[in-house]
């Protein structure tokens, strides 16, 4: 990796970034202190007394604090973040802080901290350095737009990574960053792209490169690119300090995080874990899980008796469909639904999914699946474990064992909990649609799990209706 071209703005905007966290935690440690001691909601027989040892801790904790957010890469502007997983990573270096200064507490004998302090010092920490943050990153994009200081990209190639990269740059302002061109390989009809311009061929990008200085990185997106040509671009960039990237899409699907390890001087290049490998992250996921399906099974409770009334007056068989599926680490578990179709409604045809007007749907089924009801009794799968609320939708044996086969990456999507819903089933892509694309869809969620993506993918459930039959 090439270093990249810098602006002047990525020399200061690290220390920007320090001076705005060092003041929201000091007004969040003060705002603390004052919740314990100044305000009335809580007894304290500490009084304003201990405000002056409370004052150096704040100088402790923002050292420990800054080191742990360091750690977490957010004072790099060449790492993008959005706002949630920016959110995401300060609370877990607030968590972290929070532990380790626990820690140093028990070895200060002549003293005892108010562990209410304490809890209310984690809560608002976390809060006020986000917002601050937040605000930060308003301010830091509306000078960049007025001043024009954005990070300039080059895209060698035309497909629909590359497509993808410039909605997404256009779609986060926050990032100052924008596709300034195209440079197609072989024919390409189209004049523009996403609205920015086809500048010309790839074999002329060196030409580019000396003629756009404005031009700060390039990223290449052919598919099936030869070595040779990929070290030209390299080189090319390199002559000119230009910083290179490249969607290397050898596998058909969204693989954005990978890593290298060097083991002997060799470079060996391998999938990044998900952020569900860290145990602070499963606890985490497992916790909502647990909390969300034991309230909504209690307060739905009058909900399943109407429905299951309903099932049983409409058709006759069992309210209730049990099936096998294949959940996480491969191991099979039985799924509940209510049943939405005929009693043996595959025994003519075998395994298949169903489809728009499907005959086979019962009156009340059809009015199930439309609305999503039909899933509620996998509460109770998530609740024992087998399921998580959010998560790749868990599919039978037998389509399992036909899709590993055809569809690459497919079982990577078992390396979590299955789920109710997931973010390829609230984009639409549910039923008899492409496994491939789902299989893209569910590989980005494990990759780039987050608590703010669970939530928002609950919420989108609700208005989900694409392919619902």
């Amino acid at each position: 990796m090439i270093a990249p071209k810098r602006r002047k703005r990525d020399t200061f905007l690290p220390w920007v970034q320090l001076l705005t966290d060092c003041i929201a935690i000091n007004l969040s440690l003060t705002a603390a202190f004052w919740l314990r001691f100044g305000s009335r909601y809580f007894d304290s027989l500490l009084g304003e007394a201990d405000y002056p040892i409370y004052h150096r801790s704040f100088i402790v904790v923002t050292l420990i604090a800054v080191f742990f957010i360091r750690s977490y890469g957010l004072y790099k502007p060449a790492r993008l973040f959005t706002f949630a997983d920016e959110t995401m990573k300060v609370c877990k270096a607030v968590v972290v802080s929070t532990l380790v200064l626990l820690a140093l507490t028990f070895f200060i004998r002549s003293f005892t901290f108010s562990r209410t302090f304490v809890t209310a010092a984690g809560l608002i920490l976390a809060a006020g350095i986000s917002l601050g943050r937040f605000l930060l990153g308003v301010l830091v994009m509306a000078v960049d737009q007025k001043r024009g200081s954005l990070r300039n990209i080059l895209v060698v190639g035309c497909d629909e990574n590359a497509r993808r990269l410039a909605r997404f740059y256009r779609a986060n302002p926050r990032f100052s960053t924008r596709v300034v061109g195209f440079l197609h390989h072989g024919t390409v009809g189209e004049a523009e792209i996403e609205g920015v311009p086809v500048l010309g061929e790839a074999a002329d990008l060196q030409g580019f490169l000396k003629s756009r200085r404005e031009i700060h990185e390039v990223v290449l997106s052919l598919p099936g690119v030869s070595e040779e040509k990929v070290l030209q671009i390299l080189y090319a960039c390199e002559k000119e300090l230009v910083s290179f990237r490249w969607i290397a899409d050898i596998f058909g699907l969204i693989a954005s995080k990978m890593s290298v390890s060097y083991l002997g001087g060799v470079p060996v290049l391998s999938f990044v874990d998900s952020p569900l490998g860290d145990w602070e992250n499963r606890v985490l996921k497992r916790g909502m899980d647990v909390v969300l399906s034991s309230a909504a099974l209690a307060a739905l409770s009058p909900l399943f008796l109407l429905l299951a009334v309903s099932i049983k007056r409409n058709s006759p068989g069992s309210v209730f469909y049990r099936q096998e599926r294949v959940g996480q680490d491969g191991r099979r578990f039985v799924l509940y639904k209510f049943r939405t179709m005929e009693v043996h409604a595959e025994k003519e045809t075998g395994p298949v999914w169903a489809k728009e007007g499907d005959p086979r749907r019962t009156r009340i089924g059809a009015f199930l699946r439309e609305n999503n009801l039909d899933e509620l009794p996998q509460l109770w799968n998530v609740l024992k474990g087998d399921m998580s609320l959010v998560g790749p939708r868990p599919e039978r044996p037998y389509f399992v064992s036909r899709f590993k086969e055809d569809v690459p990456r497919y079982m990577a999507r078992h390396s979590i909990r299955s789920g109710i819903t997931g973010w390829a089933q609230v984009n639409g892509l549910r039923g008899n649609t492409s496994v491939e694309e789902r299989t893209k869809y569910d590989l980005y969620y494990i990759e780039n799990w987050s608590l703010f993506l669970d939530f928002k993918i609950l919420l989108m459930t609700f208005l989900a209706r694409r392919n619902a039959y």
